[in-house]
């Protein structure tokens, strides 16, 4: 077996770096959560009703953001992107506009949902790349982020993250 040695350098960021980062984060997610929130109000408002490939794009952009991304311009863009999308439904669909809350699970249910969606936006954020998208995740998607927003993950919504995981895979992996 050869050995290879392993050099270590200096870690530039510092502690205030990855707290500007990780607020930038966070606050993101919140933004999500409201949009989610307002997406799915918009939903429930008119049965039948989807939004557009869109609107789900900036959902998936922005989780993919949330999760990778340590740019902190655009995180900000982003999250000012998101806002709009919720201002825009808000006002096109006659729906209150979600409230930008971040998810703080204290319950195991909301940690696994939260785990699971980043997990879900990161196959879809892959698969829309490649210009495939699902209709079933990305409404599990804003579902998710609304429960979350709310501070709860219902039995049912954890069942969908199953089923929304399996097809966000298979996305990824289509010829």
């Amino acid at each position: 077996m050869t050995e290879h040695p392993i050099q270590h350098g200096p870690v530039t960021a510092s502690a205030t770096e990855a707290d500007g980062v990780q607020g930038l984060r966070d606050q993101l997610m919140a933004e999500l959560c409201g949009l989610g929130a307002t997406m799915t109000a918009a939903m429930a408002a008119q049965p039948g009703f989807v939004p557009c490939e869109h609107a789900f794009g900036v959902v998936i952009e922005g989780l993919e953001a949330a999760v990778s991304s340590s740019d902190e311009s655009r995180l900000s863009e982003v999250a000012e992107d998101v806002r709009a999308r919720s201002e825009h439904v808000s006002a096109h669909r006659g729906v209150p506009m979600g409230t930008a809350q971040m998810p703080a699970p204290a319950a195991p249910e909301a940690a696994l949902l939260l785990a699971a969606l980043c997990g879900i936006a990161a196959d879809a954020a892959c698969a829309m790349r490649y210009g495939r998208m699902d209709q079933d995740v990305d409404v599990f998607l804003v579902n998710a982020l609304a429960a979350l927003g709310a501070g709860g993950a219902s039995h049912a919504l954890l069942e969908r993250a199953g089923q929304a995981a399996l097809a966000a895979s298979r996305l990824t992996r289509q010829a």
